[in-house]
């Protein structure tokens, strides 16, 4: 009987704990088009930069510099060790670049993870229940994050802006010890209050974490050496594409009965379009590189979402019991701001 109520309490939208999640409908075909052609869209969009332009233009005007009308210049190699001496390094700096981006994600990931751990305690511990320790807590923590965003996302790095979060983490610890008698602890260090400093131990390893991937970057060296490869090896390679032409039959005229084939004097659609391909790989893959490599900025499309990452820490007080109707009520409130 128990579970047959349970069972049948998603399609009354009631259940045990309260109103139940109502999911959305999946998307329909037309809808996953239209995805799937906007995801073709963006991909062009990111190909297809004036930084790649410039390039490919500038590959197929050498190309036809080296073509067999102006200078006659070409030779072949190998494409295997074409490929690998180019796309490796970049390939190897994206991955160093993707690495490092997971990193960060996990370290900020455990410390939002403390912050919401420290301000329940401050919410749940206090004797009196009057809530003012857990909005004074709320209030140092969104401080906290904010110095944290502006250190993390700030292109100029100064001292100040980095002490300006020691400030912060400094003040949640005054907070806590003055805290302690609030909760029932004689003294900072017993009990519970022990481990909300471990937490905050936590929130400060955390932060140390970020700011050792922020501050440290791709090697110099290999950085320098993607830039210089990019930018160079398309036009170093302008004969060699040209050695796709060799043989090839373009024209066929006939002359007074003699049928004469003409070669491609400029060029030829196989040369022309291997440099293109060539080259638009390797710049597609040195713009990830580039994007990758400060993933705390929120200009690129695989950057910190930090308005998804703040979404919970900016309405702390809006969790618990009667958390839906508080958030219901903020959105309201946001929504008419927005219409005024």
């Amino acid at each position: 009987m128990g579970m047959a109520a349970d069972a049948a309490a998603p399609a009354g939208g009631k259940g045990r704990g309260g109103p139940v999640l109502q999911l959305e409908d999946e998307p329909g075909m037309w809808d996953e088009f239209v995805e799937q052609c906007s995801t073709y869209w963006m991909g062009v969009r990111f190909a297809f930069t004036a930084h790649a332009i410039f390039m490919v233009a500038l590959t197929c005007i050498l190309t036809m510099v080296c073509s067999k009308a102006v200078l006659d210049f070409s030779f072949d190699t190998s494409m295997g060790i074409v490929a690998v001496g180019t796309v490796f390094p970049l390939v190897f700096s994206v991955q160093s670049g993707f690495a490092r981006r997971e990193r960060a994600l996990g370290a900020l990931a455990g410390l939002k993870a403390s912050s919401i751990t420290v301000y329940l305690m401050f919410k749940t511990w206090e004797k009196e229940g009057t809530g003012k320790w857990a909005d004074e807590a709320e209030r140092l923590i969104a401080r906290l994050l904010d110095d944290i965003e502006w250190y993390l996302r700030t292109a100029r790095r100064t001292e100040n802006t980095g002490n300006a979060v020691y400030d912060s983490f400094a003040h949640i610890a005054a907070k806590m010890a003055e805290f302690a008698p609030a909760a029932g602890f004689g003294r900072p260090g017993d009990g519970g209050m022990s481990r909300m400093s471990q937490y905050l131990r936590t929130m400060m390893q955390n932060f140390e974490g970020v700011r050792a991937i922020r501050d440290s970057e791709t090697p110099v060296g290999l950085r320098l050496f993607c830039f210089a490869l990019i930018h160079a090896a398309p036009i170093l390679l302008a004969p060699y594409w040209n050695h796709f032409c060799q043989g090839k039959k373009d024209v066929s005229e006939d002359i007074m009965g003699t049928t004469i084939e003409l070669t491609g004097s400029y060029g030829c659609q196989a040369g022309y379009f291997m440099a293109v391909a060539y080259t638009l790989i390797v710049v597609a893959l040195f713009r990830v590189q580039v994007e990758l490599e400060d993933p705390f900025d929120g200009n690129g499309a695989d950057d910190i979402k930090w308005e998804i990452w703040r979404a919970q820490l900016d309405q702390l007080g809006n969790y618990g019991v009667g958390g839906p109707e508080k958030r219901a009520e903020n959105s309201r409130r946001a929504a008419a701001l927005r219409g005024q």
